[in-house]
Parts: structure tokens; C-alpha cells; sequence
């Protein structure tokens, strides 16, 4: 088993690679832009990025923004490109980018995840909801899963009747009384 912290804080990678507990980091677009925009502009994203794959004991999971399985293509070899020089990139796709159902992008991510995979390009394939998903995104080559469990746990419990903030929060999935 391998262990990413999902993460773009360098403070918060430092200590993790200090601790010697993770084999990698998964981040997103949002995460890394909160953490430059948090330094005042003292940081160019592109220098950030290279510092998160600099100090990082393997793979760093850079994810693509677009839809559509031509421009994650596009996207997936130009992050691969621009860090891989620095250390260890996985493109991270989303198995199904589809935002409503009948838009026709169900299965891009499973197009770009194959043709990245046939150019050498290792991909963590995200927004993993299902078992039969994760079997997709290993059929189609993608060297990492990052299912979103807490999404799941979260559906299920709105779907059972309760109100995220009053019946649960974040912090209920530890059980702190052990």
C-alpha cells in the first residue's frame, strides 16, 4: 500500500516527508492556487509546483482541468513536460468528467487516461465513486486510484435524511474516543 498526502501547503509535505510516512501527493488545481495566492505573490504557481515535486518522495499527482479528452491530453503532457524535469509527475484525470448526465463526456477520462498511458505517462485517476470506476480506470492503465470516500460518506449520509454541519462534520470520521 502506498500513502499520498492530498495536499498543495509545502509546510505540510516538509513534515510528512520528514516522518518518512508518504510515497507520494496528490493535489488539484485549487489547492495549489489557495497556496500561492496565500504567499502574496512572493511565488509564481509554476515555481510552486516545482518546489511541491522537488521535495516530494515520489509521485506528485497534477491534475488536468479540461472536459474533454483531447485538452486533458493536451494538459496531461504539458504538466508532464514542465515538471517531470524536477522529480516524479503523475497526471491525475477524472474517470468521468461529466457534469449532468446526457452531455456526452462520460467516458473522456477513460479516452485520455489510455493515450497518456501509451506515451509513458504515468496517470492517478480521481472522482472515483464506485468499485466498478476504480476497475475502469486499472483496465484502462492508470497507475493510481484516488477514490473520494469522503464524497461517498457524504452522499450516503444526505441520502439517509442528515444535514451536513448539524447531523455531521468533517471531523466524525475519526473516532477520537479510541
Amino acid at each position: 500500500m502506498k500513502i499520498f498526502l492530498d495536499t498543495a501547503e509545502l509546510d505540510e509535505i516538509k513534515k510528512a516527508v520528514s516522518w518518512r510516512i508518504i510515497d507520494g501527493v496528490t493535489t488539484n488545481p485549487s489547492l495549489i492556487k489557495k497556496a500561492v495566492d496565500r504567499r502574496n505573490g512572493k511565488i509564481s504557481m509554476e515555481d510552486y509546483i516545482k518546489e511541491i515535486v522537488k521535495i516530494t518522495p515520489g509521485p506528485v499527482s497534477l491534475e488536468v482541468i479540461s472536459q474533454i479528452a483531447e485538452d486533458m491530453i493536451k494538459q496531461g503532457r504539458l504538466l508532464h513536460e514542465n515538471f517531470s524535469p524536477f522529480g516524479e509527475v503523475a497526471i491525475k484525470i477524472p474517470i468521468n468528467p461529466s457534469l449532468k448526465d446526457g452531455d456526452g463526456l462520460d467516458f473522456e477520462g477513460l479516452k485520455a487516461i489510455r493515450q497518456l498511458i501509451k506515451e509513458g505517462i504515468a496517470v492517478n485517476t480521481t472522482l472515483i465513486m464506485t468499485p466498478e470506476q476504480a476497475l475502469l480506470a486499472a483496465k484502462a492503465g492508470a497507475a493510481y486510484a484516488s477514490p473520494f470516500a469522503g464524497r461517498i460518506d457524504d452522499y450516503i449520509r444526505t441520502n439517509l435524511g442528515m444535514k451536513r454541519g448539524k447531523d455531521f462534520q468533517k471531523g466524525d470520521y475519526f473516532d477520537y474516543d479510541l
